[in-house]
């Protein structure tokens, strides 16, 4: 999110016919893995990478390129919704509902794109909550952000509050779990993928698989599994398909390594392919 338009695309992701995405966590017995549906109208979903470069960790992202979704014709740019560095440092943005709270004109206002930030310099969610508090919240007026790392820490990053996971599993839709009555609860997708993760909670990509698949939709335009300490990543459900069961392979170690223009996700292998 940019310095110019940071305070902006979170309340308009909010009035677009689709902007409702899911994010699953499990964390048992030395293994995390986390899951994530990216829903939205536009079903060209990309990946692209960063090495290492000075102190800065290597990064990969999804995202897509926003045009005039938000009506405002502006030059079309790139938008990082997730990524994963090479220390096991995972992160996604919601839209949530926008907070009145004034700005804290105590804490500096961060010029750049928090998502870069946070994924270059940290290696765990205690460290990237750390550094995401320490600016002005203004940034996240009208978003949220799931953190997990491998060591198993998982939390919520809120305009005005940080929720830790406490349990083996945890859930994340659109609205504010500190507050569900503000924003976009019931959620028939958060309570579907509590449903599965109470089904089964053990540490595994077929289980987060399972909870992403109860709770994805007709607009999922993709879905992202990550086994964190494995530095496993696979995509399903690319270009609305709804398909679970063909998993595409995302070579996390190599695109940390040399880096990567962005590439369509219909354009990574298949799981089967690979064997």
């Amino acid at each position: 999110m940019r310095c110019a338009w940071i305070l902006l695309i979170p309340a308009l992701l909010l009035s677009l016919p689709v902007s409702a995405c899911t994010g699953v966590v499990i964390s048992k017995d030395g293994t995390t893995v986390v899951g994530i549906n990216e829903d939205w109208y536009r079903p060209n979903g990309y990946l692209w990478a960063e090495p290492a470069f000075g102190t800065s960790h290597a990064v990969v992202y999804f995202g897509y390129e926003i045009h005039d979704e938000f009506g405002r014709n502006d030059t079309p740019y790139w938008y990082e919704f997730q990524g994963i560095n090479e220390a096991g440092l995972f992160f996604d943005s919601f839209s949530a509902p926008c907070s009145d709270a004034d700005p804290n004109v105590a804490k500096p206002i961060y010029p750049g794109r928090m998502e870069q930030l946070i994924m270059r310099r940290c290696s765990t969610v205690e460290e990237a909550v750390t550094l995401m508090t320490s600016y002005d919240p203004r940034f996240m007026r009208c978003i949220q952000y799931l953190l997990v790392d491998r060591t198993g820490a998982a939390a919520v990053v809120e305009h005005g509050d940080v929720i830790w996971m406490e349990d083996d599993t945890f859930a994340l839709t659109n609205f504010h779990l500190s507050s569900p009555p503000h924003g976009h609860s019931p959620c028939w997708r958060y309570t579907a993928a509590q449903r599965a993760l109470e089904q089964n909670s053990n540490p595994t990509l077929d289980a987060i698989t399972e909870a992403l698949d109860a709770a994805h939709s007709s607009g999922t335009m993709y879905s992202i599994v990550y086994d964190l300490a494995a530095s496993e990543a696979f995509v399903h459900c690319v270009g609305y398909t709804g398909d679970y069961d063909a998993p595409r392979v995302v070579d996390l170690d190599t695109l940390w390594r040399d880096g990567a223009d962005r590439t369509m996700l219909s354009a990574l292998p298949h799981a089967e392919d690979e064997e």
